[in-house]
């Protein structure tokens, strides 16, 4: 096998998009520079969109929706959402969420023990977030993110059920799921991580593949018209101006503009040109593939690599590389072992 279909084995399928991944690298080396940041090893991007590490969470929410509710349309459209299909959906999101789950709850808690300052000050703090009863820290994606994977399918259901998955009325039903959830924001504080309080965020992501699946020569136009480049500039530069005068991202109100700004760059990833190609180079990639690992384990790793005293420059090169590394490992060692145990029939 050569080193390219080892590292990257999807690629092997038609549909699909190396660009993708490298949006998925992006997102994570948000979340990185965020904390490094925060924790002094980078103060030149400290108020800059670099920095904004909630950011790249909210990436993931888009990209997530987008991946998993793009299959799930297709085998309804298909004719294939048989009991088998749906085992297989399940164990797949349970077997690639909880075995680098555990295990980075663990390495908290011992990384706790010894004296470093990370969360899991408990075990029966571990218990709780094992069980998506808690979300301290860096794992209050966890739990928002894996229990919209169980929401999503019901969701769809219902537009399968009253508009027979019309193109119209379902991307209309996700908008004004979208609207509702600012309305829904601006009454209630739900808690942090809550999968309700970013059902915006998920539903751009939906909007995205519905409007793929949906509507397939519209999506075609789109991704090949001369403007969609032009969009993504536009994007990146409200983006830019807007990590610089924010304080911060974590106000429910900038949700939905801040998924719609992703889900304009992420289209736009679909466009042949300098934004796909950006995207698709191998690193950026291969950062993507190992980005859920990477996100798990980088807080270990920068408390480590800062307890060395190094000079920042140093200290933040010797953190995203041994912070890669580990992911890489596990990646191979543990994610990857863990998703060939559920099989498609």
């Amino acid at each position: 096998m050569k080193l390219k279909q080892l590292l990257f084995p999807h690629d092997a399928k038609a549909e699909h998009h190396k660009a993708l991944d490298g949006l998925r690298g992006w997102a994570v080396l948000l979340v990185l520079l965020g904390h490094g940041t925060n924790q002094g090893l980078s103060p030149w991007l400290e108020g800059t969109f670099f920095a904004r590490g909630k950011l790249g969470v909210y990436l993931f929410f888009v990209i997530s929706a987008y991946l998993l509710d793009k299959q799930i349309l297709q085998v309804w459209k298909q004719g294939r959402g048989s009991w088998s299909y749906w085992r297989y959906y399940i164990g797949r999101r349970f077997f690639r969420i909880f075995p680098p789950f555990l295990l980075a709850l663990i390495t908290f808690r011992l990384m706790n023990e010894a004296g470093f300052k990370v969360v899991m000050h408990t075990w029966d703090q571990v218990l709780q977030h094992l069980l998506l009863l808690r979300g301290d820290h860096i794992f209050w994606s966890i739990p928002t993110e894996f229990l919209y994977y169980l929401l999503s399918p019901v969701l769809l259901y219902l537009c399968l059920r009253l508009f027979k998955l019309r193109a119209v009325p379902t991307l209309l039903f996700f908008i004004l799921l979208a609207l509702g959830s600012i309305v829904l924001n601006a009454l209630y504080d739900l808690p942090r991580f809550n999968t309700v309080r970013y059902l915006g965020v998920f539903a751009v992501g939906t909007l995205l593949a519905g409007f793929e699946v949906l509507f397939p020569v519209a999506w075609k136009a789109v991704v090949k018209g001369p403007w969609i480049t032009v969009l993504a500039a536009a994007a990146m530069g409200i983006f830019l101006y807007w990590g610089w005068v924010a304080k911060d991202f974590t106000d429910a109100s900038v949700y939905v503009p801040v998924a719609v700004l992703w889900g304009m760059l992420t289209l736009a990833s679909f466009k042949v040109g300098w934004w796909q190609s950006f995207l698709s180079w191998t690193p950026f990639r291969w950062v993507g593939t190992v980005s859920y690992s990477l996100y798990l384990f980088h807080i270990p790793v920068l408390m480590w690599v800062k307890s060395l005293g190094l000079d920042a420059t140093v200290a933040w090169g010797l953190f995203l590389f041994l912070s890669v590394v580990l992911a890489s490992i596990l990646h191979l060692g543990i994610e990857r072992p863990a998703l060939s145990w559920v099989k498609r029939k």
